[in-house]
């Protein structure tokens, strides 16, 4: 689907559809191992329901326009998708919440921003002074990386291209490059 269009992913016609894509991929990645909610999947379906109107909004953004993107939208995405992997699925009180619990659905959504799993965060150079070790992150660390990302992309006019024509090649004109998933597969290979 285009991202000009009305219709999306999480409207009420392609939730179910979406949700059940997730279920079969996401367990597949261990997105949801170790957390402290015991149905992460039924919270999932909440969220997915909660943040349809600001899904709704992102999509009309690629990773060169993060900047762009009103916190306040990028806020609600990352409460409503990092409770997926906090006891009962509340939210946590200090806004820290498992980046991979938000990252991996955006990923598969939206295609903007990595996964930023600990095999992408174990290839990404210092100087995206993200935690190799720590995937619990706050709002601002992963706006923080991911501005840096789009950052060096915005400056790296060959690969940006790179990226489009091959998205042209594999899925046609109107489609939005995913630059995130781009990105996510070369530091998950490994430079």
């Amino acid at each position: 689907m285009e991202a000009n269009s009305s219709a999306h992913i999480l409207d009420d016609n392609h939730r179910k559809e979406a949700y059940a894509k997730l279920c079969n991929i996401l367990p597949k990645w261990q997105t949801y191992r170790n957390g402290d909610n015991s149905e992460p999947l039924k919270t999932l379906e909440r969220a997915l329901i909660n943040i349809a109107e600001e899904y709704n909004q992102l999509r009309n953004y690629t990773l060169l326009e993060f900047d762009k993107i009103p916190i306040e939208l990028l806020a609600k995405v990352w409460h409503e998708l990092g409770r997926v992997k906090e006891k009962n699925g509340s939210r946590n009180k200090n806004g820290y919440y498992s980046a991979i619990a938000v990252t991996k659905p955006l990923l598969l959504m939206w295609g903007q921003t990595p996964a930023f799993d600990s095999r992408v965060r174990s290839h990404m150079a210092q100087s995206y002074s993200i935690p190799k070790y720590s995937c619990n992150w706050r709002l601002d660390d992963w706006t923080r990386a991911t501005n840096q990302l789009s950052e060096t992309l915005k400056t790296s006019v060959k690969l940006a291209e790179f990226m489009k024509e091959e998205t042209i090649r594999r899925y046609g004109e109107k489609t939005t490059v995913p630059y995130g998933r781009y990105i996510d597969v070369y530091y998950w290979k490994g430079p």
